[in-house]
């Protein structure tokens, strides 16, 4: 059976006292994380839980989140990651919607946490002896640390990880052990990762991204090192990567930019880091000859996926290589492109793009309608990619999930932003878009219309989505104009308002 908790123990045989996780000046060998998520599954089981009940986690960067990932997997529990950078309303309604039994949070949360307390037991990482009862630590301590013998399937769920959706609410994605695990077998085949190699998990580990690092390193017996930050900077990664000799890693583009200025000004060394992967938005050529450039000895590859799909694609980069592409199907995986009709098209032509492979999530959680809606009958996925197959079988893509946009790595869908700002009495109407950024990929913008004989506020504006957003979804620009372009349904459409906005603001 492909279950992760397994999946844990064979390598805890095999690798020993390896250091499995580093972080910071922590660290934990295979045979110390295998019997501290034995303690952590015996715990929770001890309170009651059963398998299939969801625990949600608040977590920061650590070991703390590492082990509970793994612990979960060998109780037969789902974990539920949340979005740090989530306001408060946006985390209670990931903790509702998943129907949380248990929650699992860093103390700096019980703030946000304290009406929750009431109904959902909470336990809280490094909270002292002030209330055992509520400390994640002493509940540990209490549990024996020997091996379970429970029966979990290999298509039981794992995690549930939200995505923002289309209409502005989040979706939650499940995700199988089987369907992680072939994530880090096909990843490590189709890199050359092997238990040789030390990783790098930059990103947050409520990401997919970090996840996977974490999940493939630990399946293969790698070392692989945890960003110990709680804000991304820089100089923090490249000190990392210095000190642990790191060899690969996955990136977003706007830190590979600084990862090439690190290492033309030396303060990188350009020898050890071997493979680079690089997500959620795509390279341009200065970009990617820096990259090459600078690291003689890289591999550079761009990888397609989401939440949803897992890893569909990869392409390898090279100095004279096609841009633009994201690649071709990892193995294993299969792509359509499909018309309104659910017909297929001919190369070069435009499209939905469909995916069907073992790393697929298996459904968005109690939502039957959103599932259907994504998947077809013979077991294609869809998120909502435009895009076309060239002649020799690369994948481009023109569009993504309809007008999301991708700032530093993090997904923004405008319709939830505009619904927020659609709150405010004062606005008629709302359209949100993504603008160029040389370090973030795209900002988000926000055109708004008063409505008749109201003035709009801006500043009011800002707070407002300032209250009900994280910080990376709110507009760095909100501009008050007359009126937006309209569509024969009577809806904005959305990519006139962008041009006339950037036409406008290009003088």
């Amino acid at each position: 059976m492909l279950t992760v908790g397994e999946a844990l123990q064979g390598a805890a045989a095999r690798y020993k006292d390896k250091k499995a996780l580093i972080f910071g000046e922590q660290s934990l060998s295979f045979i110390d994380l295998d019997r501290r998520t034995n303690q952590i599954a015996r715990a929770l089981l001890n309170k009651g839980l059963v398998q299939g009940h969801r625990v949600g986690l608040l977590l920061p960067n650590g070991l703390d989140m590492a082990e509970a990932y793994f612990g979960l997997a060998k109780a037969g529990m789902v974990g539920v990651p949340i979005n740090l950078r989530w306001s408060q309303d946006e985390i209670h309604y990931a903790l509702m919607d998943s129907q949380i039994s248990v929650i699992v949070a860093d103390k700096d949360f019980r703030p946000a946490l304290t009406a929750v307390e009431t109904h959902i037991p909470v336990y809280y990482t490094h909270l002292g002896e002030k209330d055992l009862s509520h400390g994640w630590d002493a509940l540990l301590d209490s549990s024996d640390d020997g091996p379970l013998t429970l029966s979990i399937n290999e298509e039981d769920p794992w995690v549930i990880v939200y995505t923002s959706g289309t209409t502005g609410k989040p979706k939650g994605a499940v995700r199988s052990h089987v369907s992680n695990i072939m994530i880090a077998l096909t990843l490590a085949a189709e890199l050359g990762i092997s238990s040789d190699d030390i990783g790098m998990a930059v990103l947050p580990m409520f990401h997919v991204n970090s996840l996977w690092v974490v999940t493939l390193s630990v399946i293969i017996g790698a070392t692989c090192v945890i960003y110990p930050q709680r804000s991304i900077h820089p100089q923090y990664i490249v000190d990392e990567m210095n000190k642990h000799h790191v060899t690969y890693s996955m990136f977003v583009p706007t830190l590979l930019s600084f990862l090439a200025d690190a290492v033309e000004s030396g303060k990188l060394d350009a020898q050890t880091l071997r493979v680079i992967l690089t997500a959620s938005a795509p390279l341009d050529s200065t970009l990617r000859d820096r990259i090459l450039a600078g690291f003689p000895t890289v591999r550079l590859y761009d990888i397609y996926g989401s939440t949803e799909y897992g890893a569909c694609t990869v392409i390898r980069h090279r100095l004279d290589g096609p841009l633009g592409s994201v690649g071709y199907p990892i193995v294993g995986q299969s792509l359509r492109i499909l018309d309104e009709r659910h017909h297929s098209v001919l190369p070069g032509q435009i499209g939905e793009v469909f995916v069907k492979g073992p790393t697929l999530m298996k459904e968005y959680f109690n939502n039957q309608s959103a599932t259907q809606a994504s998947f077809t009958h013979d077991g294609y996925l869809t998120v909502g990619d435009m895009g076309y197959l060239s002649e020799d079988g690369l994948l481009y893509l023109v569009d993504r999930k309809q007008d999301m946009i991708i700032t530093s790595g993090e997904n923004v869908y405008p319709v939830e932003v505009e619904g927020v700002l659609s709150r405010s009495p004062d606005v008629g109407m709302a359209t949100v878009f993504g603008v160029p950024d040389p370090r973030r990929g795209e900002r988000v913008v926000a055109v708004v219309v008063p409505r008749a004989n109201h003035r709009v506020d801006v500043e009011h504006l800002h707070q407002l989505v300032k209250a009900h957003l994280a910080d990376y979804k709110r507009p760095y620009i909100i501009d008050v104009i007359d009126s937006l372009p309209i569509g024969p349904s009577g809806k904005v459409i959305r990519r006139l308002a962008k041009e006339q906005w950037l036409q406008q603001n290009s003088r």
